[in-house]
């Protein structure tokens, strides 16, 4: 019956360890997940979409 005891508080603890140490680094990889997806965000509206502007070729007053 001891043995059964220690095996169980030894498997929480092991637990207990991982999700203490996990969770910093979890919240680090979400931190970064939001930076990318802010910075590609950022990107997509700095750079024009090809279909929506004009072509300049088609302009009959370019004076090129």
């Amino acid at each position: 019956m001891f043995e059964l005891v220690l095996t169980i508080v030894v498997l929480l603890a092991v637990a207990a360890a991982i999700l203490l140490f996990e969770r910093p680094r979890a919240e680090q990889i979400e931190r970064d997940l939001h930076e990318q997806a802010a910075d590609r965000r950022d990107a997509a509206a700095a750079t024009p979409d090809p279909e929506q502007s004009p072509e300049t070729e088609d302009r009959p007053d370019d004076p090129r």
